[in-house]
């Protein structure tokens, strides 16, 4: 979609489904990706289909998910006739079991880069997010200790801003996020097994997952809170979170991360004027806008699901006193889920998601409700 505006912003979420170069390894439990002419073939294949879903989504900004080699993205985007356009930040996976997120930003057509330098992976959580000797004092009376202290998956913070315009809109601050999914988690079963292991095998792994994404989520939201300002009335700290966060909007995980902002639903209502470290889900704003929307992104033993999102801060909402853009539109582009043997055509697992921003800053002479 062309932007009306060149501070318009239009942001995608691309879950690439285990991108690697062939000879190249992903997971323990499988082998390198084949490097012979039937191998490279399969490649081909899946760089061409990922590069024309590149070209569909058209956004200004796309993150990605299950990226194993760098090289591999960049082959996507020369395919795509796209390379000279957009800005990525990428690296290859650090060893097996462990995908990396990337990032690509389209140049603005000044051919100036919108994508500042100094982006980062952010492995660990926060230093004093820990959860260590805590007590419960109503309820269950219970000590708590939790040694998780990073992410499975590394997030990316990187931070754009329009070029070659006056005046500039500021700098908005990406986060690409891939939490840890609801697969039962891969445990050691080396003696001596933990008693929960040794009966409750299949239990334990699926709740050592949940309990993971939990604190993935809050850590992320930790460093959320961190980076989205809110001492001063008119301060501004436009973010948005990207990625495959492996659950659903109002699942306990999503609601935490995005700190539940409420929407303004009626006119009278001061829902939504201000909400400085909420993150507003894409995904609703498309539902308040229609009624017949439907919204998911994989299917899991016929069941559609909705795990991959674009949350955004006030300045991204309509009815905030502190927005700058406005809310157009949300595409999902999932047809392929519902082929048959999706796996041979090289296409992703997941649905691709965009959404659509016009700058249109709240005029000051608006009355937004008090």
């Amino acid at each position: 979609m062309p932007r009306t505006n060149m501070r318009d912003l239009s942001f995608a979420t691309f879950n690439l489904f285990n991108l690697q170069i062939p000879g190249g390894l992903t997971y323990a439990n499988q082998p390198p990706f084949p490097d012979d002419e039937e191998g490279r073939n399969t490649y081909n294949q899946k760089v061409s289909w990922t590069a024309s879903q590149i070209r569909r989504l058209d956004a200004e900004v796309i993150a990605f998910q299950e990226l194993w080699a760098a090289q591999a993205l960049i082959d996507v985007f020369e395919a795509a006739q796209l390379r000279d356009a957009y800005d990525i930040a990428a690296r290859d996976a650090p060893g097996r079991g462990k995908p990396q997120v990337a990032l690509a930003v389209r140049k603005d057509r000044h051919g100036n880069s919108q994508l500042l330098d100094g982006w980062e992976w952010i492995e660990k959580f926060p230093d004093n997010f820990k959860f260590n000797k805590l007590h419960e004092t109503d309820g269950a009376e219970e000590e708590i200790t939790l040694t998780i202290d990073k992410f499975s998956r590394p997030v990316l913070h990187a931070v754009i801003q329009s070029e070659g315009v006056s005046p500039k809109p500021p700098e908005v601050s990406i986060y690409v996020a891939h939490l840890k999914s609801k697969g039962p988690a891969r445990l050691s079963f080396a003696e001596p097994q933990p008693d929960a292991l040794k009966h409750y095998a299949k239990i334990t792994k699926s709740a050592v997952a949940h309990i993971r994404r939990v604190m993935e989520a809050a850590a992320l939201r930790a460093i959320l809170d961190a980076a989205m300002k809110s001492d001063e009335e008119d301060d501004i700290s436009p973010v948005v979170v990207l990625g495959d966060l492996n659950d659903d909007t109002l699942s306990v995980t999503n609601e935490l991360l995005s700190d539940q902002p409420t929407y303004r639903v009626i006119e009278k209502s001061r829902a939504g004027r201000s909400s400085d470290k909420g993150l507003f889900s894409a995904e609703r704003l498309q539902q308040y806008r229609s009624s017949r929307h439907i919204y998911y992104t994989h299917i899991y033993q016929h069941k559609r699901e909705s795990l991959d999102h674009i949350l955004v801060s006030e300045e991204f909402y309509d009815h905030s006193r502190k927005r700058l853009w406005s809310f157009r539109e949300l595409e999902v582009y999932n047809d392929h889920l519902n082929r048959e043997a999706f796996e041979e055509e090289g296409v992703s697992d997941h649905g691709q998601v965009r959404a659509y921003f016009d700058w249109n800053p709240m005029p000051e002479e608006i009355d937004v409700p008090e």
